[in-house]
């Protein structure tokens, strides 16, 4: 059934006990006890399926925005909504060329999720489209999909460069779960995930509503969802360290072969922000590596510390920056460009 007709069979079940019970109260004037019954029970039907009907209404028609990892249907129905495409595949308003024009300096975010505005419902309100908006003499092109690490975001570099895009200015938008998926954990908390979601039963696939509550509860109480984020923090120690590393270095020397130059912004996971912050380790860690192979960096975590992660996530069960967010990164980032380019 389609999602028009499922909603009508919403909608007929108060509707069928409403009048249900519309006829039991006018013609029914023997009082007996399965008569109470009975009519107990439609009111009991009539009530819960109307209060059904205005919550599925509420999630399916004027909820709109997303979740961490867009899991339910409500967040997949926000990306259609949303999110257009340019030709050249990336989420943009403006088309990218090949070549850059000339007279005019290119700088090329290259990231996941973050760059890409997950939760931003207007593009023009991320971080990379507000630079460009304070700077019409760049050309600012954001290649950026949810849920790329760097392996993937090295690939995607090599392809565009293979088909003739130009780099100047490469700025690496990096997020510290960009090393999540080079171990185990990471492999077995998706899956999870993923089975979790290919398992949806009738009611989790027809309701927005039931959907939505069952993910909320699953975000409390499942470990691999509650603790995704701790499990990274490995990533930043020992031989899973040294491999990407290794990967980072090799993004580097990609740029730097290809006549462009490498900066790199680093994100800090948002919903943790405050004074007992818990990856300072891996920020630290981050730092003096791109410092030793002589890579501009700027780190955001002490622009977020000052504010409450709920002044800057889309929300509680989406840790992504909101457009203030975007619009405080904006702002570094903006600094950070004019003071290293090159």
């Amino acid at each position: 059934m389609s999602e028009n007709q499922m909603y009508a069979l919403f909608l007929s079940v108060p509707l069928a006990t409403g009048f249900l019970l519309f006829y039991y109260r006018a013609y029914t004037d023997v009082v007996s006890w399965w008569r109470l019954v009975v009519g107990n029970g439609l009111m009991f039907c009539f009530l819960m399926s109307t209060l059904f009907v205005v919550a599925e209404s509420y999630y399916r028609f004027f909820y709109d925005t997303t979740d961490s990892l867009s899991y339910t249907k409500v967040s997949q129905r926000w990306f259609k909504r949303h999110v257009v495409n340019n030709a050249a595949g990336f989420r943009d308003n403006i088309e990218y060329a090949p070549k850059i024009e000339p007279g005019k300096r290119r700088v090329t975010f290259l990231g996941d999720s973050f760059t890409f505005g997950h939760g931003v419902t207007n593009v023009d309100e991320r971080f990379g489209n507000l630079i460009r908006a304070t700077h019409p003499e760049w050309e600012i092109n954001v290649i950026a999909f949810p849920g790329l690490e760097t392996q993937e975001e090295l690939e995607l570099l090599k392809s565009g460069l293979s088909n003739g895009y130009q780099i100047d200015q490469v700025v690496l938008v990096y997020c510290l779960n960009d090393v999540a998926d080079i171990f185990p954990e990471w492999r077995n908390a998706y899956q999870a995930i993923l089975a979790d979601d290919n398992g949806k039963n009738w009611f989790r696939q027809q309701s927005y509503f039931i959907d939505i509550f069952y993910h909320h509860y699953k975000a409390s109480h499942n470990p691999y969802i509650n603790n995704y984020f701790h499990f990274v923090k490995k990533g930043y120690s020992g031989q899973f360290w040294e491999k990407q590393r290794q990967r980072l270095t090799v993004l580097r020397d990609l740029v730097n072969s290809n006549g462009g130059t490498l900066m790199v912004v680093t994100f800090p996971f948002l919903h943790a922000v405050g004074p007992h912050y818990d990856f300072l380790a891996a920020h630290d860690e981050i730092k003096l590596f791109w410092d030793r192979i002589g890579v501009p960096n700027l780190d955001l975590l002490s622009a977020y510390s000052e504010f409450a992660p709920e002044k800057i996530t889309v929300n509680r069960y989406d840790a992504h920056p909101n457009e203030f967010a975007h619009s405080v990164a904006a702002k570094k980032i903006d600094e950070f460009l004019k003071a290293n380019m090159r």
